[in-house]
């Protein structure tokens, strides 16, 4: 099979590193469009991957990001194969710990889901609808929980994305927020993160340490009332690599579950 062509320049394979799963499908159809056969393509969510590559790439192309604003409307998350990130890691250990049941009934809101939904029939929140740190268009108190894995830690101001997520929340319901740990994931102690250029802060659980990590639960504090911590807790199942440079494995996250209690 002859190599594929991109703007005249000849390439045997396209690697593609993804790091908001909504683009895929416009990715995708824009390479089909170019005539690019899809064995050609190899997908990954470590663009890290890439930087410390045995062989280096011929050419590196940066897909400027797109503004969007679609009004939201519930509507039932579909799941990607190609999604499957962080939520979907920590499926097995939460289903042991009663995480579904417990947390995740009724009427849900998935924060930067992607396609890889906390369950089914969740409503989603994604970079499509604007931005997530307003939630606007979203009435007060419409879910019965709202949840959100390895998002905030892109949001430009933390407190005020905590205050408008539990905004949405129902008296008796709960916001589920999932950040990456510091010492576990990022494996340094100032920005940039090595692994995704659009990390705003560092999280630790009940530490802060200038100048980029913020400890989750003062921000927690910081940002709402009337609220009980479920629980708060470091999830590191599955994970085994500590090397600095190689980006972790398995679950490599803070997993705070608060309920409101007003």
């Amino acid at each position: 099979m002859p190599p594929s062509v991109i703007n005249d320049v000849y390439f045997d394979r396209i690697i593609i590193a993804i790091c908001n799963g909504w683009a895929l499908n416009e990715i995708v159809e824009q390479l089909d469009k170019m005539g690019v056969p899809e064995s050609k393509i190899v997908y990954s969510y470590d663009p890290a991957t890439f930087r410390y590559c045995e062989t280096a790439l011929d050419e590196f192309f940066i897909i400027p990001k797109v503004e969007y604003d679609i009004p939201f409307k519930k509507n039932a998350v579909t799941p990607r194969l190609e999604c499957k990130g962080e939520t979907s890691k920590a499926r097995d250990r939460r289903e042991r710990e009663g995480f579904f049941e417990n947390f995740c009934q009724g009427d849900g809101l998935d924060i930067g889901c992607g396609g890889d939904p906390v369950v089914s029939g969740v409503s989603g929140w994604d970079i499509l609808n604007g931005d997530a740190q307003y939630l606007r268009g979203i009435e007060d108190e419409t879910f019965d929980f709202v949840y959100s894995s390895h998002c905030l830690e892109h949001m430009r101001d933390v407190r005020v994305a905590l205050c408008n997520w539990f905004r949405v929340v129902r008296p008796g319901g709960f916001l589920i927020i999932c950040v990456p740990d510091r010492d576990l994931f990022e494996k340094k102690k100032t920005l940039p993160s090595r692994w995704n250029g659009d990390h705003k802060h560092f999280f630790l659980l009940g530490k802060a340490e200038e100048p980029d990590t913020l400890d989750i639960l003062e921000e927690i504090e910081n940002s709402i009332a009337s609220y009980k911590i479920i629980y708060a807790k470091e999830c590191k199942e599955g994970h085994t690599i500590t090397e600095p440079l190689k980006q972790s494995d398995g679950e490599y996250q803070i997993e705070i579950v608060v309920q409101k209690t007003v």
